[in-house]
């Protein structure tokens, strides 16, 4: 009689197969990790970056001044008259100001943790580079330009993640910033980059 051939894996071969997989997970891990930050971190500015472009927009539109307003507290229309701004809040809020009803309109809110995670550890540093003209508002024009006539820049860290990669100083996560120029032109740059044609550098 011919015996039958059983094809399949032994005992010994999954063991090794198991102990392969496991080695690649464990270095792929902090890889993965990694991406999984700079993801939340680039998340958040472009949220910062979609709010001020809409803030600039309705400006426009409405031919009135339109601020983007960074708080901790719920940005809902309900608190539209009565939230208060704080420099690095990790919420914002777009609102137009009526003169007519001395009142604002409310126009968008997004939470900070919308599509950059949750986490306990501030994912947005907020810093100027004029000292004292920003207090937590972004104020655009009816002709779209900062109400401030001063420049703007946010800087995007994720500090969970671990260091900025800088020049000179490499770290794990790539910080981007959002610059707002006096004329209300907004656009994300790559602080690390520093090639003159390079239109990602700062």
């Amino acid at each position: 009689m011919l015996k039958r051939k059983h094809s399949g894996f032994s005992l010994i071969e999954l063991i090794v197969g198991l102990a392969i997989l496991a080695m690649l997970m464990a270095l792929g891990l902090p890889q993965y990790a990694t991406f999984i930050s700079n993801a939340r971190l680039r998340a958040t500015a472009e949220g910062i970056n979609n709010g001020l472009n809409l803030a600039r927009a309705e400006a426009v539109k409405r031919n009135a001044r339109v601020e983007l307003l960074f708080t901790d507290e719920e940005p809902i229309e309900g608190l539209v008259n009565t939230v208060a701004p704080v420099v690095n809040g990790p919420n914002w809020m777009v609102r137009a100001w009526v003169a007519t009803a001395n009142a604002y309109d409310f126009v968008e809110g997004k939470f900070g943790t919308e599509g950059s995670g949750k986490t306990d550890t501030p994912g947005v540093t907020v810093t100027t580079t004029t000292p004292g003209v920003f207090d937590g508002t972004v104020s655009f024009t009816g002709f779209g330009a900062l109400a401030s006539g001063q420049p703007i820049s946010f800087q995007v860290t994720y500090p969970a993640g671990g260091a900025c990669d800088t020049v000179g100083t490499p770290g794990p996560m790539r910080c981007l910033n959002v610059n707002v120029s006096p004329g209300g032109q907004i656009r994300i740059c790559d602080p690390k980059i520093t090639a003159a044609k390079d239109t990602r550098a700062c």
